[in-house]
């Protein structure tokens, strides 16, 4: 055999990495700038996603701040009104009995210096025992109304269920972009 009948080596392997490295002077530049621009657009997404997240996070516990104050506020109204409400009515009732007892004490008074004195007597006695009750019924009735336009008070004051999720699902729109604000 002679040198020109010995195989030779394909010639496509050699053409292939003609072809690559080709490719690469062509393209090489290219395909470099766009992978360290979507580097850098990728790296400048996390930073806003993080950023984001952060603002939201704040935003979330100042909101839970404000919803624990308002919620630590109204505790502290709704049991100072309770002490008020229970001290007046502890105030009353101690009036109520001090009333009692001196009428009683009246009455049986009376009745021991007038038992002889006949039933127009005990009739009048009885008018003013059955006036000293509806005077208490009354008193009782006034201390019940102001309670309960104490009560009344108090939950008109209170943040109502509707008007926080009607404000949770504002701020839900918000963040997700789903509500625009009114231009001007």
């Amino acid at each position: 055999m002679s040198q020109n009948d010995k195989p030779k080596a394909p010639p496509a392997k050699a053409a292939d990495g003609n072809v690559d490295q080709i490719r690469d002077i062509l393209f090489g530049g290219q395909m470099r700038d766009y992978e360290r621009r979507f580097e850098e657009l990728e790296e400048r997404s996390r930073r806003e996603n993080e950023r984001n997240r952060g603002d939201l996070l704040k935003r979330i516990e100042n909101l839970e701040a404000l919803v624990k104050d308002q919620t630590e506020r109204l505790a502290a109204q709704t049991k100072k009104a309770d002490h008020e409400a229970k001290a007046a009515h502890a105030d009353l009732q101690t009036q109520l009995e001090r009333a009692q007892k001196a009428l009683r004490q009246e009455l049986s008074d009376i009745d021991d210096k007038h038992e002889h004195a006949g039933s127009s007597m005990r009739e009048r006695l009885h008018k003013l025992a059955t006036e000293t009750a509806d005077s208490i019924r009354g008193q009782q009735e006034e201390l019940s109304s102001v309670i309960e336009r104490m009560g009344h008070t108090l939950r008109d004051e209170k943040v109502a269920r509707e008007e926080l999720a009607g404000f949770f699902q504002e701020m839900a729109l918000r963040l997700t972009r789903q509500f625009d604000l009114p231009k001007g």
